[in-house]
């Protein structure tokens, strides 16, 4: 991912760094509702990242300014990791036919990520840490998203004999929300789950250079395969009980390390294609 350094406009005044353009978005999400949307960063100084939200992608949403998200992607300042901000300006882009939305980042961390961008260099930065090759980091992160989907299907499975004992409901409503709610869920997540490990076994087995694996895995399912099921508000009014609030936030909780996991999957294809090229 190679940058340029323009001059300074947006009315900053720090030094930024430009991107080129991207062809694949990342997934980012509001804190508010968890709902996910599809983003491209298009320029970083030291505390404002600008993103792009282009009519093209699949997932998209409508951010407001003032509202916090996460971006589910390091980018590293110094020997701290920035992955979530608040929105801080947003404006539409005719020519591009993007909305665009400038983040103040916020909530440094000190915390590992093999792969991330850094806002001095000119290139994404890769640390394979305890792995001897891409392929075999590349492997480990499907392995995560197969173990994480599995995770939040482990919770449903959970949830759904600990809502029968608490439900205030008549046996026909319970059966009936059952039926609606949370097998119709399961069953996503199942498929789902399914889908994320035939991936990973098919990486696993054919061990194939990293820049080769887009040939063989469409995005745009893989995406839809990661994000969540889970409609989170509905779910706590048709059971219309607090106690389910510790399961739903541990789902989130998986939800959000999957959608770093896609991210780190993303940028590791990225970057092995720009070393192809």
């Amino acid at each position: 991912m190679e940058v340029q350094q323009p001059g300074l406009s947006d009315g900053r005044r720090e030094q930024r760094l430009d991107f080129e353009s991207l062809l694949f978005p990342f997934l980012g999400s509001r804190f508010i509702d968890h709902d996910t949307f599809e983003y491209l960063p298009m320029d970083i100084s030291f505390q404002g990242l600008k993103i792009a939200i282009p009519k093209w992608v699949v997932k998209r949403e409508l951010l407001k300014v003032g509202q916090w998200i996460y971006l589910h992607l390091p980018f590293r300042f110094a020997d701290r990791a920035y992955t979530e901000g608040v929105v801080r300006w947003t404006r539409w882009n005719e020519d591009t036919q993007s909305q665009l939305y400038g983040i103040e980042m916020a909530n440094p961390r000190n915390v590992f990520y093999p792969l991330y961008i850094h806002t001095d260099t000119r290139n994404i930065r890769l640390d394979l840490g305890e792995y001897d090759s891409k392929e075999a980091l590349l492997i480990a992160l499907f392995k995560d998203a197969v173990l994480l989907k599995r995770g939040i299907l482990i919770y449903l499975n959970h949830l759904v004999p600990f809502y029968s004992r608490l439900a205030e409901r008549s046996r026909d409503d319970y059966d009936r929300l059952k039926g609606i709610l949370f097998e119709d869920i399961r069953k996503r997540v199942s498929q789902n789950l399914e889908f994320v490990e035939e991936i990973y076994r098919s990486v696993r087995q054919q061990n194939q250079p990293v820049s080769t694996v887009l040939e063989t895995i469409d995005l745009n399912q893989f995406r839809e395969a990661i994000c969540s099921e889970i409609q989170r508000e509905v779910i706590k009014t048709a059971l219309n009980t607090e106690a389910v609030v510790p399961y739903l936030d541990a789902i989130q909780t998986l939800e959000k390390k999957l959608y770093t996991n896609y991210n780190a999957i993303l940028i590791l294809l990225i970057y092995s294609l720009q070393l192809a090229s």
